[in-house]
């Protein structure tokens, strides 16, 4: 695998090299910090997470005496009152607008909820209650990805777990092939994050996060050896995506999955524990080697 693609750094040298740069503009470029986040921009994160909780306990206050159709009722109407209001807020921009995102999750977080216990008003088994409440959050999340700076991408995060462990508990439970639903879950987490949506770096690091648990957990259920084996493969894919990409946070899920997976399979195959950790590291020699041989035969960037 060739990685033509060149760090910031290096780029700035081959322009300022060729003259697209001044020796000013390339030194500014360099010791530019890569994120700036005012203090304006850090209070308005906080103070609308204390918002957020605060109108969660309000709500919570307000109904907690009512009785259950009285409540789903009070909830879809919070829903619909707080959308509108998100929906305002977000058209105002600026500032403002993460006020009204952080507005987005408390009317999906009660639509949600509200969705949840109309099912279980319904006597709808409990998994299907869970999987369908996630699934409506997940919906709206994608929907509101596009439009929104950072609360669609965490809507999404959030409610894919959930929706996966209820996936999990209703049709895989008590078999080998629950942990590869994560790898499922892992690999959409990870395609969306290509999307032109906020917080790109958070789906990523959820779907490695996912991919990396599903490969472990595939890999220690119960004693054999094919199931290491597997594990390594989805370990090494995810690692080499990571690589392929400069993702450094996939790279280290996949690289720790790896490793991992590498020393369980190590200890199905050999009884002594020498020959365990010979092979573990003949491993490593191997993936240097193969890596060294691998970028000796690759084009040079141009």
């Amino acid at each position: 695998m060739t990685n033509k693609r060149k760090s910031a750094s290096a780029l700035i040298d081959d322009y300022e090299a060729s003259g697209k740069l001044s020796t000013e503009e390339a030194r500014a470029l360099r010791e530019a910090p890569q994120w700036v986040i005012s203090f304006t921009d850090i209070a308005s994160f906080l103070g609308g997470a204390v918002i957020f909780v605060g109108l969660v306990w309000i709500v919570i206050a307000l109904i907690q005496d009512l009785s259950q159709e009285a409540i789903d009722a009070a909830l879809f109407i919070a829903s619909a009152g707080t959308a509108a209001l998100a929906y305002w807020l977000i058209r105002k921009g600026g500032r403002i607008a993460v006020l009204g995102e952080c507005v987005v999750a408390v009317s999906t977080t009660a639509f949600a909820i509200g969705i949840a216990l109309l099912l279980d008003i319904w006597n709808v088994h409990e998994d299907y209650i869970l999987i369908i409440a996630a699934l409506t959050a997940l919906l709206i999340g994608i929907g509101v990805s596009f439009r929104t700076a950072f609360i669609g991408t965490i809507i999404i995060v959030a409610a894919t777990q959930p929706f996966m462990a209820g996936i999990i508990s209703e049709y895989f439970a008590d078999t080998s092939a629950a942990p590869l639903v994560f790898v499922l879950s892992g690999t959409a987490l990870i395609w969306y994050s290509q999307r032109n949506i906020g917080l790109q770096f958070v789906a990523r690091a959820a779907g490695a996060v996912s991919i990396m648990f599903a490969a472990i957990g595939f890999s220690t259920w119960e004693n054999s050896t094919w199931r290491p084996i597997v594990g390594l493969v989805i370990a090494a894919l995810l690692f080499a995506y990571g690589a392929s990409q400069l993702h450094l946070e996939i790279v280290a899920a996949g690289g720790f999955s790896f490793t991992v997976t590498t020393g369980v399979l190590a200890g199905r195959l050999f009884d002594s524990t020498l020959l365990q950790g010979l092979s573990v590291v003949a491993t490593g020699v191997i993936i240097i080697a193969l890596s060294l041989a691998i970028s000796r035969k690759a084009k040079p960037v141009t």
